[in-house]
């Protein structure tokens, strides 16, 4: 055995005997306070991805991280425990998966007790499959913490979790945000809290209502950021969850209340019914909140930020095809002076939000949106998925590195029939035009790339890469996005490079979650270039 490994157990072994006399502290969130927010590392979301991370199917979990691989590593030989085969069969049989087991361990207490805090709501007992699952899925991770002696794993990464948490702080703009929303709707919650989830993909933003009514609005979100190895949450992120997410609590209830309303104006969707489609928006009413609450978004930024910020905020919506965002912005400077020289509150204002989408729709407000494909890279990532991998080049083993990147990533990030797989000679042979396309590879060694290269607003020719500006470096990871050229109101995503060597771990999530058209970079620490195209009829820099 080697040192290392016989020094790890000594510690372990330390740590179980300082635990059963009661010298180590009950396990607790590491949080900090910035006003009313609290930006925590919560226990039961680490406990939640250790058991993610251990199962074989659950697909929407980030095994790359180094910490993830710590986990791994540390619990591998627990991997076959309750609380694990239940997560895939919870998956498999009902879809338990998303925001629903997030949801549910935030109505727990904290590890190792897990007794239930808050009631299951009625959404959670359906996402379950209803009956005993949710306590029999309660019980099997309370016994998992308890055998896998968690709490000592925990203890041992707090240090690291307080530099994820100083990095953050540290990030962040010296705003109050939560007190700026707040004034703005002229409402309060009961807290607001941001947990910070390495492992995760992405975020939910659960809503709990204790046992007295109270709210206790959540954001639980990945890591988007990596600085000297240590990953953290940027200000940026921060500032969307607060000023977007949370701003869901106070327009949702208002659009229930109004749902009569709302549904007056449901002829808006038509237009715009596939393009919200894609980026999970399927109903009205879900459409109006999301036109509500970036219209309130933008007016928080240029009142608290600057007015640029604002625009290009606004403007992003509306790349985003959110085409009436903008008369609901003017109509907030209305509500804005009505709340100064009236005290009149957001909510009381709301029926005349409402009244614009009326007035959109008797006047045809979306005959002057272009609603094709505009952008940016992270719309090709919501709706229906097709995979495109290359079978050309004459370096077979850079080949194959493409090939196994885009099949392992295919297979571990898209669940069961949300997308298809192909190879290039069999894309230039299929119909397309019905999906979102991700495209891999040299522009020479993808077939279908070589076919439609022509029409792209760059170029690659001769080791060269034509973007902003040119390109040399055989290591550079170039990942851009266009319309799909067999239909150009749905986009592709194109992820190249001067060699299919590059192509390992083009994708990162966090990096192309932004509004960039394109970006080239060496890793996720090292961006060379980014940006949007100058469109106007025409992809171009």
């Amino acid at each position: 055995m080697s040192k290392i490994k016989m020094f790890s157990k000594l510690v372990s072994l330390i740590l179980i005997l300082c635990l059963n006399q009661g010298l180590v502290k009950a396990i607790q969130p590491v949080e900090r306070s910035v006003g009313r927010l609290k930006i925590s590392i919560d226990p039961r979301m680490e406990l939640l991805s250790t058991i993610q991370l251990l199962s074989s199917n659950y697909p929407i979990i980030n095994r790359d991280l180094p910490h993830s691989k710590d986990i791994i590593n540390y619990f591998s030989s627990f991997s076959l425990q309750e609380a694990v085969t239940s997560t895939d069969s919870l998956l498999q049989k009902f879809g338990f998966a998303f925001d629903a087991p997030v949801s549910f361990m935030l109505h727990l207490s904290q590890p190792t007790e897990l007794e239930p805090q808050i009631k299951f709501s009625d959404y959670l007992l359906g996402r379950s499959g209803r009956g005993d699952n949710l306590e029999k899925y309660r019980k099997a991770i309370k016994q998992f913490a308890e055998t896998s002696n968690f709490e000592i794993f925990w203890n041992s990464k707090i240090p690291f979790y307080n530099q994820i948490l100083d990095m953050t702080i540290a990030d962040m703009l010296e705003k109050d945000l939560i007190k700026a929303m707040e004034d703005y709707f002229k409402e309060t919650k009961e807290s607001y809290n941001i947990i910070i989830a390495p492992a995760f993909r992405g975020g939910y933003a659960p809503r709990i209502t204790d046992a007295d009514g109270k709210v206790h609005i959540y954001a639980c979100l990945s890591t988007n950021r990596l600085k000297d190895d240590i990953p953290y949450l940027s200000g940026d992120n921060i500032l969307y969850y607060v000023w977007h997410e949370f701003g869901h609590s106070f327009v949702n209830p208002l659009s229930e209340k109004h749902s009569d309303k709302v549904a007056s104006s449901s002829m808006l969707l038509e237009p715009i019914k596939n393009q919200m489609a894609r980026q999970a928006y399927a109903n009205w009413e879900t459409v109006v909140n999301e036109h509500i609450i970036r219209a309130v978004h933008v007016r928080l930024i240029e009142l608290h930020i600057d007015f640029q910020q604002s625009q290009k905020q606004l403007d992003n919506e509306k790349s985003n095809n959110f085409i009436y965002i903008e008369p609901l912005v003017d109509k907030l400077k209305d509500f804005e002076r009505q709340s100064n020289e009236n005290q009149i509150t957001f909510s009381e204002f709301y029926p005349e939000l409402l009244n614009v989408l009326d007035n959109l729709l008797k006047i045809e407000y979306w005959k002057q949106f272009d609603l094709s494909f505009q952008g940016p890279i992270r719309n090709v990532f919501v709706g229906r998925l097709s995979f495109v991998y290359p079978t050309q080049d004459l370096d077979t083993e850079a080949l194959k590195i493409a090939q196994n990147y885009v099949i392992q990533f295919f297979n571990n990030n898209l669940p069961l029939g949300a997308g298809i797989l192909l190879a290039d000679t069999t894309a230039l042979k299929t119909d397309l035009s019905e999906y979102l396309i991700m495209a891999f590879g040299t522009i020479e060694s993808n077939l279908f790339l070589k076919e439609y290269a022509s029409s792209f607003p760059f170029k690659i020719e001769n080791q060269i890469i034509y973007a902003d500006k040119e390109y040399v470096d055989k290591d550079i990871k170039f990942v851009s996005c266009v319309p799909n050229p067999h239909n150009p109101n749905h986009g592709m995503m194109i992820a190249t490079a001067l060699s299919n060597r590059a192509i390992q771990d083009i994708i990162n999530l966090n990096l192309l979650g932004g509004g960039d058209d394109y970006i080239l970079f060496l890793n996720s620490g090292t961006v060379i270039s980014r940006g949007v195209y100058k469109k106007n009829g025409k992809w171009t820099f």
